[in-house]
């Protein structure tokens, strides 16, 4: 079986886990009395983690890599 991006990319890996930690960041702010301006940071973060995952899919599935 060949090997996929999500399993053995440890720039996929990094991705999902900024991912996560976006999501609990927001959880954490919205429940607790947190400065408001880190939600768009989490936001940001979490479009960066994306944009990678997804450049990084492009260019593993691509022929010549």
């Amino acid at each position: 079986m060949k090997p996929t991006y999500l399993t053995h990319s440890r720039t996929a890996h990094v991705s999902v886990a900024i991912l996560v930690l976006a999501a609990v960041a927001k959880l954490i702010v919205t429940s607790t009395g947190l400065p408001i301006w880190l939600l768009p940071v989490s936001d940001v973060a979490a479009l960066v983690a994306a944009a990678t995952l997804f450049i990084g899919w492009v260019r593993w599935t691509s022929p010549g890599a």
